[in-house]
């Protein structure tokens, strides 16, 4: 799920010059992309910086098919464990990083748009509300990249996200049949405390590789396809979102934590 929509940032002053504002767009354009595929050029991106210029934190990502895939720690913390975050590349080539605890929790949302050596954003709490600015700048550390390849056997099972204890949730849930068939399930919510509910019910279908599609029966165009990896799995819409099939701002699509 796009869970923060951004607006491309104003990126240049008019001036007196006699440049074009058509030429000063093109220019930007085509940085911002040289910069995007910079990074997806390298198999490892380190930041180390601060939240709200006091909290010391070391954020790593690799790029996996559309995903971003790493963790992030906080420093200043007795255990320094790192925590997981899954992110998406925008539109605009801004980045949004969820951060994850293993029950699927989310507790933190990192938005922002990564230059060549600093990356400037904002980290968001789900369950405060609380927004804090974040200041990175490039690291050159080496690091083993995880393979987040799924081991079929591992793929079944329960998972879940929720954005705090009154936020939207999902639950995605995978059993095992014969022949490569699999059922699955998915429902949520929305925000507390209308609760708007999207149901996926039961189903039986065919499982190809690491990911499936499906349509909704009755319906003309709700199709979305289920995508394993080691530990989560996501749910991305084909054709839309489903707005007639659920309920008022209800939705299956997100980044779910695999939780047993």
């Amino acid at each position: 799920m796009k869970w923060i929509k951004l607006v491309l940032p104003f990126l240049y002053l008019v001036t007196a010059c006699t440049n074009s504002i058509d030429k000063q767009k093109s220019d930007i354009v085509r940085m911002n992309n040289e910069q995007h595929h910079h990074f997806i050029g390298m198999k490892e991106v380190c930041w180390t910086g601060t939240l709200n210029k006091r909290i010391p934190v070391f954020l790593h990502y690799t790029f996996q098919d559309k995903l971003l895939v790493g963790e992030i720690t906080y420093l200043n913390t007795k255990e320094k464990k790192p925590i997981k975050v899954i992110g998406t590349i925008e539109e605009d080539t801004s980045y949004t990083l969820l951060q994850f605890e293993p029950n699927g929790n989310n507790t933190g949302i990192i938005t922002g748009k990564p230059q060549a050596y600093s990356f400037d954003g904002t980290w968001f709490s789900p369950e405060t509300q609380n927004e804090q600015q974040l200041s990175l700048i490039k690291k050159d550390t080496v690091l083993n990249v995880p393979d987040f390849r799924p081991e079929t056997a591992k793929i079944y099972g329960n998972y879940h996200y929720q954005f705090s204890e009154y936020g939207y949730q999902g639950i995605l849930k995978i059993n095992k049949l014969k022949n490569n068939h699999i059922s699955f399930s998915i429902f949520s919510v929305t925000e507390h405390p209308e609760r708007n509910i999207a149901d996926v019910p039961t189903d039986t279908i065919t499982m190809t590789g690491n990911s499936f599609r499906y349509k909704l029966p009755e319906s003309d165009s709700c199709e979305f396809i289920v995508t394993f990896y080691n530990g989560f799995a996501t749910v991305d819409y084909t054709k839309g979102n489903c707005n007639n099939q659920f309920g008022m701002n209800a939705t299956i699509d997100g980044v779910f934590i695999k939780v047993n």
